[in-house]
């Protein structure tokens, strides 16, 4: 009887191997790039799906007017103060939605009236307050933000160089994929302090005539318009052409880059988000970037709006309106949403020199970058999602593929060829790898 019992166990083990078993990609590197490597163009390190941009500094003439725009008040407090809000910023949830609040209450009021007996009108009362009670101590308590003055100081001290960093590297990106694509407006809602407006600067000043900030804080846009003065009022602007408004423009007009950082978050539910969304691809030309926090709760506002922007065009297929030109290599759905994993990246950053730590800080960021009109350019490359593991003699990649899937690959030389092996040990989490990976059940890698 044992003999038979084992024979069964390892039929079954047999069994369930074989049904696990999962298909091995089939891994070709880049015809391009596998000539340019071998005519020694570049290195593989250098391959053109890397993010080089390293450590990024704000602009010196920033840094002089952010100090010379704090020079009245304690620095020293600022500081302490901003890290304060950082954090309360990076420890948020989404806002619950009303019909989210509306059951959970009423779920309270019928577990507890069963154990109370209401008779009277003060008693109803009490009731009422205890639900009310236990309603706030059960559901996430969301506010937005007021930025006033002091808070303002606090937003542009602890958050503006990793803000201009995050945006400056995702720019970076369009130029590099983009490099014929000269825009001549700009348009960024929720605009804060102006790092946005810094980074559109560093690469298209010469090219873009016209800058529409919007920010419902009047503190901010004084504020920001203050940088631009270099720190001083009544002195010459840094940047022409830039218009602050507390409001979105009535006017019907388009613009070549729209911008949202760290501004749908501060919308109070589903309803108000996806209407600014709207709007602001009605505004955009080319290019909408919009940008979130790296923690679960920012990735799923900025996947509430890739999908919302992507369902425009499944109700028009007789064109496309958009697709999705980073960080996806597709338009399906997000497999991060599977795992419950945010799809976030890492941006390094110079922090202001006031404070006690000034060596080089990272950042989590979540984001999307929407392009109109149909796919025209190589986006079939797969963007790595997660830390390259470089061992011996061989580098795991975890990627996000033109399938909508999660795919991880262990690149050896042996096995995939110098080429693609030291493209794949060089690069790492966020740049896109120049490989296509096909589904072989019968390859190897």
């Amino acid at each position: 009887m044992k003999r038979v019992i084992l024979k069964l166990t390892a039929a079954n083990r047999s069994y369930s191997t074989n049904t696990l078993k999962k298909p091995k990609p089939v891994v070709t590197l880049d015809t391009k790039v596998t000539d340019e490597l071998t005519n020694e163009v570049y290195k593989p390190r250098q391959h053109p799906g890397t993010d080089r941009s390293g450590v990024i500094a704000l602009p010196s003439w920033t840094v002089s007017a952010i100090l010379k725009s704090v020079k009245d008040h304690s620095v020293k407090v600022l500081y302490r103060d901003s890290q304060v809000l950082s954090r309360y910023l990076k420890g948020r949830h989404m806002p619950p939605e009303e019909n989210q609040i509306k059951y959970k209450r009423q779920l309270i009021a019928d577990k507890l009236i069963q154990k109370i007996d209401i008779k009277d009108e003060e008693q109803f009362k009490k009731f009422e307050n205890k639900v009310e009670k236990l309603l706030k101590s059960q559901v996430y308590q969301w506010q937005p933000v007021v930025y006033d003055n002091n808070k303002s100081l606090q937003y542009l001290i602890g958050r503006s160089p990793q803000e201009y960093s995050i945006i400056l590297r995702i720019f970076n990106e369009i130029k590099k994929r983009d490099p014929d694509f000269q825009p001549r407006s700009y348009f960024d809602f929720g605009s804060g302090v102006g790092s946005g407006l810094w980074a559109a600067a560093e690469l298209w000043k010469d090219s873009i005539f016209e800058y529409f900030m919007v920010d419902v804080s009047r503190e901010m846009n004084d504020l920001a318009e203050l940088i631009l003065q270099g720190g001083e009022e009544n002195k010459g602007k840094q940047l022409k052409n830039v218009n602050f408004r507390q409001f979105l423009p009535a006017a019907d007009v388009a613009f070549d880059v729209v911008v949202s950082a760290y501004s749908l978050f501060e919308l109070p539910d589903t309803q108000s988000r996806l209407e600014a969304v709207l709007n602001l691809w009605n505004k955009c030309d080319r290019y909408l970037v919009i940008v979130e926090q790296g923690t679960m709760a920012g990735f799923k506002v900025i996947n509430e709006a890739r999908d919302f922007i992507l369902h425009l065009n499944n109700k028009d297929k007789s064109e496309s309106i958009g697709h999705v030109f980073a960080p996806c290599p597709h338009n399906m759905t997000c497999p991060r949403l599977l795992d419950k994993t945010p799809c976030n990246f890492v941006s390094s950053y110079r922090p202001l020199p006031i404070g006690i730590d000034q060596a080089q800080q990272k950042e989590m960021y979540s984001y999307v970058v929407l392009k109109k009109g149909p796919i025209n350019d190589n986006n079939t490359w797969p963007r790595i999602v997660r830390p390259t593991l470089v061992r011996s003699k061989h580098a795991i990649c975890r990627m996000c593929t033109k399938d909508g899937t999660l795919d991880e690959v262990i690149f050896s030389q042996a096995k995939h060829g110098k080429f693609s092996y030291r493209c794949a040990k060089s690069s790492d989490w966020g740049d896109r790898l120049p490989i296509d990976i096909q589904k072989n059940a019968d390859s190897d890698i």
